[in-house]
């Protein structure tokens, strides 16, 4: 019997688990929803966002000072996305579950939005990880996938 329960509690777990994207995946997918160059910003300075807001996690969900931070940017419920946080404001117009997709491009359009609104110093991240730096280290070796 402990073995049955040992079993079940690994195959949960394992569903539980986000799935992390590879380097060159986020950039191909980044690349073909338009982010390279979007807003003056080269495609790197994007892959570096995400790496550092959630390490290519497309599953991540973070508890924030106010709301969650959602999927691969880490998109926050309280401004842009709906998760019944009191007083959320929704500007993405679209539910946080969207965000939590492999399908990339409810984030991306999402960080668009948000990119548009403050630049990509709407994330700390961006401003302690990434800003001034060289970016093309984020997309260096992907340009054939």
């Amino acid at each position: 019997m402990k073995v049955a329960i040992a079993v079940l509690c690994l195959m949960w777990m394992s569903l539980c688990e986000s799935r992390t994207m590879g380097r060159c995946e986020v950039v191909k997918i980044f690349r073909a929803e338009g982010l390279d160059g979007f807003e003056g910003f080269s495609l790197g300075n994007y892959v570096c966002t995400a790496y550092w807001e959630s390490r290519f996690k497309t599953q991540r969900v973070r508890t924030a000072d106010v709301g969650k931070d959602y999927g691969i940017f880490q998109i926050n419920s309280f401004k842009w996305c709906d998760d019944g946080t009191p007083d959320g404001k929704n500007l993405c117009n679209l539910p946080c579950s969207d965000l939590l997709k492999d399908d990339l491009k409810p984030s991306v359009e999402c960080a668009k939005l948000i990119v548009k609104t403050g630049g990509l110093k709407s994330w700390e991240t961006w401003d302690s990880y990434c800003n001034g730096r060289k970016m093309k280290r984020w997309t260096k070796g992907c340009e054939s996938h």
